[in-house]
């Protein structure tokens, strides 16, 4: 029998299938492509990223090293990486116990999203998607603050928090190329939407 856990990750693999699926014409236009990457990967790829999660909440201790980022900046991510794990947890859960096979398809999956009940939560979620964005693209802009992300590493490591700060090095990064956030933010919140009314009103 398939452990929570397994659950867990099989569900993590079909949603980054599943947002390379629908957002395939975003991540072939050049300039978005290393930001769709980090989308996919360190938002929603399949790995385990209690760590780094945990590290973050430190990192509210060293938000001075941050030129730049206010604490309310770095609060938005953390909630937003809650709030997805939180609900990641509850529908791996569901159906987990529900037995349904860690083969699970699309129609199964959208039976156990509506069924969870957490429509504001989702609505929460894509605010603070298109919240995030815009705030990290607005961050971006700043040469001082991608200076003091590079010159950190080995010091971040040394406190305890680099996983979180290659995390934000990664952000910063995948935005270099992308001249406006617009298209790409909007794109995603309004497809996501469409698409948790759709399952509810099934």
């Amino acid at each position: 029998m398939s452990t929570l856990r397994q659950y867990r990750l099989a569900l993590q693999i079909f949603q980054s299938n599943r947002l390379r699926r629908d957002y395939r014409d975003l991540a072939e236009v050049p300039a978005y492509e290393p930001l769709g990457e980090f989308f996919f990967n360190d938002i929603y790829g399949p790995r385990d990223f209690s760590q780094r999660d945990q590290e973050g909440r430190r990192l509210q201790h060293f938000i001075g090293w941050l030129p730049g980022v206010q604490l309310r900046d770095l609060e938005e991510v953390l909630e937003l990486l809650d709030l997805t794990n939180q609900l990641d947890e509850d529908l791996a859960r569901r159906m987990w116990q529900a037995n349904v096979g860690t083969d699970f398809d699309e129609m199964t999956y959208e039976h156990f999203y509506r069924i969870a009940d957490k429509y504001d939560e989702r609505l929460r979620q894509l605010t603070l998607v298109r919240t995030t964005l815009y705030n990290v693209f607005r961050l971006s802009r700043s040469h001082i603050l991608g200076l003091a992300l590079r010159r950190l590493h080995v010091v971040a490591c040394l406190v305890g928090i680099g996983q979180i700060h290659s995390f934000l090095q990664r952000g910063y990064e995948a935005l270099q190329n992308v001249s406006a956030i617009e298209h790409f933010a909007e794109t995603i919140y309004q497809r996501e939407l469409d698409r948790l009314n759709r399952i509810y009103q099934q």
